[in-house]
Parts: C-alpha cells; structure tokens; sequence
C-alpha cells in the first residue's frame, strides 16, 4: 500500500530535516513549533506566557497553510522545560481553545532544540 503524504509547509530553514505541516488522507501533522516570531525569529519576550501565547500563534498560522485552525486540532503535545510552569503555560492555552479542548499530553523535557524556549507544542488537526 502507497502513502500520499501532502507536504504542505516546510521550515524557513532549508538545513531542518523535517517538514513544518504534513497531511494524509483527513489528518493535518504540524510539527513542534516554539514561541519565536516568524519575522523577526526573535524568542517571546517575559516567560511562559509569553512564549505559550506565540507558540500558540505559530501552530495557528502553520494550521492555516492547510485552510485549518485550532477549532479542527483534535489532540496536542506540549514539551516544557519545568512542570513548575505548567499552571501558567494552562491559562494561555484554554485561552486559545475556546471551542472545547482538544486531547493532550504534556512531558517534562531536559531541553529543547532551541536553547532560548520553554515551551514547545506540536498538533494533530482534521480536515
């Protein structure tokens, strides 16, 4: 049986082995995104806030490179780098999911890729 995998996004970054948003058949795969702007590439400024509420804008802005939005994500990853934060990184993301909450799981991590984050959120949407 043959795979068709819809490359939807890459990253800006040509030298990253991996694609920012795949879809297959009704599924949309967005990877872990971080809360650094797309402009400027600069990490949100303050803490977990911060940085929760741009990751939150990146996943909604690759989500809408597939005609999506967080209304379509059925389940959701979160990497922090200190469950300490998890109760403030909470209030900004139900925040975002006004609609009803998708299902999730949140891991503590040793680090992330990038060095400056404190979050990083991945999702599965549906068509």
């Amino acid at each position: 049986m043959t795979r068709k995998i819809d490359i939807i996004a890459v990253p800006p970054n040509k030298n990253l082995p991996f694609s920012s948003v795949v879809g297959f058949e009704n599924l949309v795969f967005v990877s872990g995104l971080v809360g650094r702007h797309p402009e400027t590439g600069k990490i949100a400024v303050g803490d977990i806030v911060e940085q929760t509420r741009q990751t939150i804008a990146n996943v909604e802005q690759q989500l809408s490179k597939a005609g999506l939005s967080l209304k379509n994500v059925m389940k959701a990853t979160v990497f922090i780098t200190d469950m300490g934060m998890v109760q403030k990184m909470n209030q900004v993301y139900v925040s975002f999911f006004e609609s009803g909450l998708p299902a999730r799981s949140c891991v503590q991590v040793v680090a992330l890729p990038d060095p400056e984050a404190l979050v990083e959120i991945e999702v599965i949407a549906h068509r």
